[in-house]
């Protein structure tokens, strides 16, 4: 099929039909790149162009002479993006279609390298340049890739997507041809086809004295429709019989690989030497005594496949008692489709928006490698390292969001969520840590100073809340029975009765206050840091 299409008639309408016709023929184009002439010749003084781009379309970087050119978007989000001589990003100029709140309209009237960087699945411009149509009067940048190698302008883009510098591919001189020329990018290696490898997944289960539930969420593993590359069993010294049932399922599966821990470290270092052992693009970890349901892992990966450059994916999850019976179900309150977001809107669309205790971290995926540069799950965080670890990994890289129920969380008494969320002093110290990090040297880059400060507040009140309202739920349930038994007991007990009574409430009292007090601190102290 043509990638080309050229206008003839007088008058030219471009409507819905058109610019589906022009993405089935940018899907299918070997360049993914498809294009509606409204110029007639190429030796008109105004060429005028309706192209459509795939994704996954790498457009050499180049520069005009003597030109200008504008276009807007009609379908789609992209970036511009301008480089100086030696290949260092100068500006980034997004634009989407005008119902985003994206500028749509862009004009260059100098003669600046720059390239432009596909953001949804097509994009779709109105491209206007004066001519007429030379094609050696287009200069390429020998610092970027040619296009000739694949992997070397995946890796470009990548690093475009996230923000980092690109490791540039060198080329002899300046190259000329035509600016519009793009690379579709392949994804396997096949002979003499050169493709990008698809993404690998490394699955991790963690154990520590849960044989009742190991063989289920092993089961839950082994039986994905998209089964993991690795499996990874850590055995943190348990004193059950764990061993035993790991050693039924490595029977039937060689391929997973057990690591036994010679005394009980904890999870965060099991988990920790799992993530180091990986040897996959992408890392989950489920608990031994949760369960991964079906379809998570295929879904999950064609998401990372269409979307290289995601830190985390993650899906909606069930919490069920320990009989197994549905309890809730966590998800994003404003989001229902399979999206990718992009770190600035993962912060406007997600943790502007969601309670700052919600977390999806039993049904994510982190990308391994920037899970490692980013400490991994810190210990120091207690049960909340994995969800700092998502927020990081979200604002530098963005968000996968897969709409389904991805895993179900068996809330067991005596667990580390649980444990944290009883203990309000213990929940109060993560608090003051995950805070105190996000303002780090390190990482005060990606956590904006607000956003910190409405965190801290919302977490620290949260806790309160909760506290409180066990306490009132305590207190109401003593003073009703109080008042029950009072009725038939005698002087010496009911004198008694009324006396716990009087100290319930004098407890209930001074906890509220501490509380508020704590709370109060807390925020003076943040509201003092962040004026340092």
């Amino acid at each position: 099929m043509s990638s080309v299409l050229t206008a003839t008639d007088d008058i030219v309408v471009v409507n819905a039909e058109t610019l589906q016709t022009l993405k089935v023929m940018a899907a299918d184009a070997p360049l993914k790149r498809s294009r509606l002439c409204l110029h007639r010749t190429s030796d008109d003084p105004i060429q005028e162009m309706v192209i459509a781009f795939a994704r996954d379309s790498y457009v050499r970087v180049h520069r005009h002479r003597n030109k200008s050119e504008s276009f807007h978007v009609l379908v789609g989000s992209l970036e511009v993006i301008f480089f100086d001589d030696e290949g260092h990003t100068t500006r980034r100029i997004r634009l989407g279609e005008p119902q985003t709140g994206l500028p749509s309209l862009y004009r260059l009237s100098c003669d600046a390298w720059h390239t432009v960087l596909i953001e949804t699945e097509f994009a779709i411009i109105h491209e206007t340049t004066n001519g007429p149509f030379v094609p050696s009067e287009a200069e390429f940048a020998n610092w970027a890739p040619d296009g000739s190698d694949p992997n070397a302008s995946l890796a470009f883009l990548t690093n475009l997507r996230a923000g980092i510098p690109a490791p540039f591919h060198p080329a002899t001189n300046h190259q000329r041809s035509d600016p519009s020329e793009t690379t579709a990018l392949p994804s396997v290696v096949d002979g003499s086809k050169t493709q990008t490898k698809s993404p690998t997944l490394t699955t991790i289960i963690c154990n520590y004295n849960h044989s009742r539930y190991l063989s289920r969420a092993i089961e839950a593993m082994v039986t994905q429709s998209r089964p993991a590359d690795e499996f990874i069993i850590v055995d943190d010294g348990s004193t059950d019989d764990s061993l035993s049932v790991i050693q039924s399922w490595t029977n039937r599966y060689p391929s997973i690989r057990v690591i036994q821990n010679a005394r009980n470290l904890g999870f965060h270092a099991s988990f920790q030497r799992a993530i180091t052992e990986a040897t996959s693009d992408f890392i989950y970890s489920g608990a031994a005594d949760d369960r991964i349901l079906p379809g998570f892992f295929e879904g999950a990966m064609q998401l990372a496949e269409k979307y290289p450059t995601t830190g985390i994916i993650s899906g909606q999850y069930i919490s069920v008692d320990p009989a197994g019976r549905p309890l809730s179900t966590s998800k994003l309150s404003a989001i229902n489709d399979a999206v990718f977001l992009e770190p600035k809107e993962f912060l406007r669309d997600i943790l502007n928006v969601e309670p700052p205790t919600h977390s999806l971290s039993g049904s994510t995926m982190f990308r391994r490698q920037p899970l490692l540069d980013v400490g991994g799950c810190r210990v120091e965080l207690g049960s909340w390292g994995d969800t700092f670890a998502i927020q990081a990994l979200g604002l530098k890289y963005g968000f996968c969001y897969w709409p389904h129920p991805a895993m179900e969380w068996n809330i067991l008494p005596g667990s580390l969520s649980q444990t944290t969320r009883s203990d309000p002093i213990k929940a109060m110290r993560i608090v003051e840590r995950a805070t105190e990090l996000m303002r780090s040297e390190t990482f005060r880059g990606l956590f904006p100073a607000d956003y910190v400060d409405r965190w801290a507040k919302g977490f620290h009140q949260s806790i309160v809340h909760e506290q409180l309202h066990l306490a009132i739920e305590g207190n109401q349930a003593f003073q009703l029975c109080r008042r029950s038994v009072a009725e038939t007991a005698t002087f010496p007990m009911r004198l008694l009765l009324n006396s716990l009574g009087f100290g319930m409430r004098a407890l209930y009292f001074v906890t509220f206050r501490v509380m508020r007090f704590v709370v109060s601190r807390q925020n003076r102290k943040a509201y003092q840091d962040a004026l340092k």
